[in-house]
C-alpha cells in the first residue's frame, strides 16, 4: 500500500486559471467598452462641428485679402503720387478702392486683373466670402467735425487720411479700425495713425 507524503502537496505549487498564469485579464468587460464608446461619442460632438465650420480660418482669409487691398491702395497713392480712397459700406457688406471721391459720383480703381471696380463685397454676394461680415468701419479725424467716417485715403507718402463727404474734404486720422465676423470670430484690423501701418487682431 503506497502511503502519501504530506510534504509533496506542500511543494506542489496550487492550479492557477490560465488567464492568471499569463499575468493578467485578456479583454475588457462590457462596462469599459461602453465607457470608451460614451467618451469619444462626446468628444466628436463637440470637436467634429467645429472642424466642420472653421469660421475662425474663414474670417481670417477675409482679414488677409482687406489687409492686401489696403497696402495696394497705399502703394497705389505713393506710386501714382495722388490721393487713393478706400470706401467701406457695412450696409451693403462691401468696400471699394476709389481713385477720386466725392459727393456727386465716386471713381472707382479698375482691379489689375479683372479690370472690373475694385470692390470686394462680403456675404451671399461675395465667391468664397459668403460667411463673412463686415462689422464696421469707423475712422476718426484729429478735428471735431470728421468723427465716425467710413472713408479712409492714402496720400502721395502713404499717410492715412479720413474723408468727409459732406465736408469733400479730408482730415488727419487719429484712429481706424475695421471689423470682420464669421459665425463667433472676429477679426479687428487697424490702421496706424501717421505711418498707416496696418495691423490685425
Amino acid at each position: 500500500m503506497r502511503t502519501t507524503n504530506t510534504s509533496d502537496h506542500a511543494r506542489r505549487p496550487a492550479t492557477r486559471p490560465a488567464a492568471r498564469q499569463q499575468g493578467g485579464r485578456r479583454g475588457f468587460t462590457l462596462v469599459e467598452i461602453l465607457c470608451v464608446v460614451v467618451i469619444l461619442g462626446i468628444a466628436s460632438a463637440i470637436i467634429v462641428p467645429q472642424m466642420g465650420t472653421r469660421d475662425d480660418m474663414r474670417v481670417a482669409s477675409a482679414a488677409r485679402t482687406l489687409i492686401a487691398d489696403l497696402i495696394y491702395a497705399q502703394n497705389q497713392a505713393i506710386s501714382g503720387g495722388k490721393m487713393v480712397y478706400v470706401k467701406f459700406d457695412a450696409t451693403n457688406n462691401k468696400y471699394t478702392l476709389l481713385s477720386t471721391a466725392k459727393t456727386g459720383g465716386d471713381v472707382a480703381i479698375s482691379h489689375p486683373i479683372t479690370q472690373a471696380d475694385y470692390a470686394q463685397p462680403f456675404g451671399a454676394a461675395s465667391r468664397g466670402y459668403e460667411l463673412i461680415t463686415l462689422e464696421s468701419a469707423i475712422f476718426h479725424g484729429l478735428d471735431a467735425q470728421y468723427q465716425n467716417l467710413t472713408t479712409v485715403a492714402f496720400n502721395e507718402l502713404g499717410v492715412p487720411y479720413v474723408y468727409s463727404y459732406a465736408l469733400n474734404s479730408t482730415n488727419d486720422m487719429n484712429t481706424g479700425s475695421i471689423v470682420l465676423k464669421c459665425g463667433q470670430f472676429t477679426k479687428t484690423i487697424t490702421i496706424a495713425a501717421a505711418t498707416g501701418a496696418v495691423s490685425v487682431e
